[in-house]
């Protein structure tokens, strides 16, 4: 398994090369994920990283398979990512879904692992079975969040460094 800070590391090197290919995007899309090379995939191992670490009540036998982001702005230095994470149970085929946002600082002259916040899970609606939200891909389209989990860099990352 990677670190958290290998993981940041790839990341953000791949946000940074992604800058470019965002600011072209003219049209708003389903999901985000062919613009943002893999990013996908190393937003769900950074956040299962984070949630075994800082969070007890994360069952250990749960995993995070991927995720669909859903919309993604920038503004100045900061760049926030929202979608959907995919996750599963160990020993079961069945897999659910949960929104996320993350925002992060990508200072342009430096790689700094301290400003990022992640939110994950609506404490007021529940993970659906991905087999459900196939069908109902609305499920998610509240923005109005009450984030069960709430992972600010600056105090998780001290934890672990």
């Amino acid at each position: 398994m990677k670190s958290i800070r290998k993981i940041l590391t790839t990341l953000i090197t791949e946000l940074t090369k992604a800058r470019e290919r965002i600011k072209s995007i003219d049209e708003e899309l389903v999901y985000y994920n062919e613009f943002l090379g893999d990013t996908s995939f190393l937003l769900a191992g950074l956040l299962e990283l984070l949630l075994k670490i800082n969070f007890d009540e994360w069952d250990s036998r749960k995993w995070i398979d991927d995720s669909l982001i859903t919309s993604i702005s920038t503004q100045n230095e900061k760049m926030n990512i929202e979608g959907i994470m995919i996750w599963g149970r160990e020993d079961m085929t069945e897999q659910w879904t949960d929104p996320f946002s993350f925002e992060i600082e990508l200072s342009m002259d430096e790689v700094n692992f301290e400003r990022f916040t992640f939110l994950f899970c609506d404490l007021d609606i529940h993970e659906i079975p991905y087999e459900e939200f196939k069908i109902n891909r609305e499920y998610w389209d509240n923005s109005n969040r009450n984030w069960k989990y709430i992972i600010n860099s600056n105090k998780e990352l001290r934890k672990i460094s």
